[in-house]
């Protein structure tokens, strides 16, 4: 069982600064382990703390889940859960190591996700946390279904007290109900290799909590491969064990599965770009953070190295950048805007004058006729190019049939 913090579940006087002690114990001084990004001070911490990022902030966050939560609460036990993991990567890797050293061919920890030597692919941290967030909410939507059902039924009547003390201490673990955090995949030439590593998880000090076996001839697959997931509780420290995601595959099968995954990304857009990103700079770093993560100016502390401004106005000059920010902030929403109406535009004209199909192209089988197929592109910008490179050749097509037409007519009439 998992040691949860005790503002988890608390029901005294909330604490914030004990908050804040228990993520910077598992997440660092700057809490870049339960962030996943580095950050600007404690000022910059508490902001983004109390702005709930990734579905759980004020506007963002469903409102009847909020029935039996505090979302900021759940956010920062997602946080803490994340910077624990993370922490404590190596030693899961470690524990799961230990356990199949015993096999026939003992494993080999991958130096990277091309290595061809290893059998022991492992990621280079636990799951990010906007993933994470993501999985949590679904999974208090499950909870939530259940509290309805079970729990406190939704309509007219008084709740019991004791049933909505359980529904909310439910939904405030739902973060800890998550499995997958921590991720491996073990790698094995036969079946028996496979069959070997899963009894010895089996046989381990925390045994297998969940399998989920695609092998079976039943099972229902997807798009992705055949494999077997076990989750393994692995302890290391404390806090209680910690969940490990240990797939097992055959070699064949994950080598193919990485080039097989390239359509499935070629057409959700995910190789669009053709540019390697430029490393940003830490001018770049400092403006980007500025203007994300911008503080009320007037906390802010004006520079005076410049003798000009020392006879300045600080009135004046905080009117100022703030008369500079709203004008900043309505040319990108006109910019955005236009681009808005420039695509509509872009995809009314193509609507209208889409090609229907060339009645040429049918194929004609008994009383029945069969159109053209039609090809289904993403929208991309190299897919509207080719779009309205295929709408030109059917228009000049067109244009060249109707003067054909258009000349025989003449002919016959003069005929």
């Amino acid at each position: 069982h998992l040691a949860a913090p005790a503002w988890v579940h608390s029901t005294i006087e909330f604490d914030f600064a004990q908050v804040l002690k228990d993520l910077r114990h598992v997440g660092g001084k700057d809490f870049q382990k339960c962030l996943g990004e580095p950050t600007c001070g404690d000022a910059d911490v508490v902001y983004r703390m109390l702005e709930g990022r990734h579905g759980f902030g004020p506007d963002s966050f469903p409102a009847d889940l909020a029935t039996f939560c505090e979302p900021a609460v759940v956010f920062w036990y997602t946080a803490w859960l994340r910077g624990l993991c993370e922490g404590r990567h190596e030693a899961i890797v470690k524990g799961l190591m230990s356990s199949l050293q015993f096999m026939e061919v003992p494993p080999l920890r991958a130096e990277g996700p091309d290595d061809r030597k290893g059998t022991l692919f492992v990621p280079a941290g636990a799951m990010g946390l906007q993933e994470l967030c993501a999985k949590v909410l679904e999974e208090m939507r499950d909870v939530f279904v259940e509290i309805r059902e079970n729990l406190v039924p939704e309509g007219p009547g008084a709740a019991d007290p004791e049933n909505e003390a359980l529904a909310r201490q439910l939904m405030a673990s739902a973060p800890g109900f998550v499995m997958g955090l921590n991720q491996t995949t073990l790698i094995a030439e036969d079946p028996e290799g496979i069959s070997e590593a899963f009894q010895l998880l089996k046989c381990s000090p925390g045994g297998i909590v969940q399998v989920r076996n695609t092998f079976h001839k039943k099972a229902d697959v997807g798009d992705e491969c055949r494999r077997l997931k076990v989750w393994v509780p692995v302890k290391a420290d404390r806090y209680g064990p910690l969940l490990a995601e240990v797939t097992l595959m055959l070699v064949d099968d994950y080598w193919e599965e990485r080039w097989q995954q390239l359509p499935l990304a070629y057409f959700r857009g995910g190789l669009d770009r053709h540019v390697k990103p430029e490393r940003p700079t830490m001018d770049a770093l400092e403006k980007y953070i500025k203007v994300k993560y911008q503080l009320n100016p007037a906390l802010i502390p004006e520079s005076r190295s410049k003798a000009g401004d020392v006879d300045a106005d600080e009135e004046t000059q905080r009117k100022m950048r703030e008369l500079q920010e709203r004008k900043a902030r309505e040319a990108e929403r006109l910019a955005q805007e236009e681009a808005r109406k420039k695509r509509e535009e872009l995809e009314r004209k193509l609507k209208e004058a889409s090609a229907d199909f060339d009645p040429s192209q049918c194929v004609v089988v008994g009383n029945l006729t069969f159109r053209p197929p039609v090809e289904v592109l993403p929208k991309t910008k190299r897919c509207e190019a080719q779009e309205m490179k295929k709408l030109e050749e059917w228009n000049r097509l067109k244009a060249q049939k109707e003067a054909q037409k258009a000349e025989q007519e003449e002919g016959e009439e003069a005929g």
